[in-house]
């Protein structure tokens, strides 16, 4: 069939833009209902890991992340620089919910929908460094032999941001967000004082 035509039955007039679609179904077996189990439950897994340096102030609780490493497995990288891109962004996400973020409800009605009172990193809280790596892998049941890269880089932020807490004031923190405010009730309550001072 002419071009002519094409853009005709498409867009009813002979001029318009070139649309290329396309998509890719891997296999997948959904799981048994009884035992869970599947030779073949998820096209590929998630895969990454994490490394956080911080700086802890022990007088207010307020936490610098110094240097943020995060690598991620997302099979072979077909556009490397988007991948890398889609790294930070991830692990940027996932440092709002670890550090800052927390929605505050009462009966069911968020009550600090606004970004004044809803805090996302700024750019003082990005990582003075930020280094993005993803291993070169290749998927055999995936297209070109990649696969998904941006959830992978958020999987472990938050327990690599906690870890570094603990290894820097020997202090556990099992909730996010690891806001200043938990982080020094942690070390109050580690030295044994008074979680609540007088002013």
């Amino acid at each position: 069939m002419p071009i002519g035509e094409l853009f005709k039955k498409k867009y009813g007039m002979l001029a318009g833009n070139i649309i290329g679609t396309g998509a890719y179904k891997p296999d997948y077996t959904p799981a048994e209902h009884e035992t869970g189990q599947s030779p073949n439950i998820t096209p590929f897994w998630m895969i990454g890991g994490a490394g956080v340096e911080v700086e802890v102030d022990t007088e207010t609780g307020h936490v610098r992340i110094l240097k943020l490493v995060n690598v991620i497995d997302c099979g072979t990288p077909i556009n490397p620089r988007i991948v890398e891109t889609q790294i930070s962004g991830a692990a940027l996400m996932q440092l709002g919910f670890t550090m800052f973020e927390k929605m505050h409800l009462d009966a069911g009605q968020v009550t600090n929908a606004s970004l004044a009172d809803y805090k996302i990193p700024g750019f003082f809280d990005v990582p003075e460094m930020m280094v993005n790596e993803a291993v070169d892998a290749y998927q055999h049941n995936a297209p070109f032999g990649a696969k998904g890269a941006g959830e992978s880089a958020t999987l472990c932020v938050s327990p690599a941001v906690a870890n570094a807490i603990d290894d820097a004031v020997g202090v556990r923190l099992m909730e996010l967000p690891l806001t200043p405010e938990a982080v020094l009730r942690a070390l109050r309550s580690k030295a044994g004082a008074p979680l609540e001072e007088e002013a």
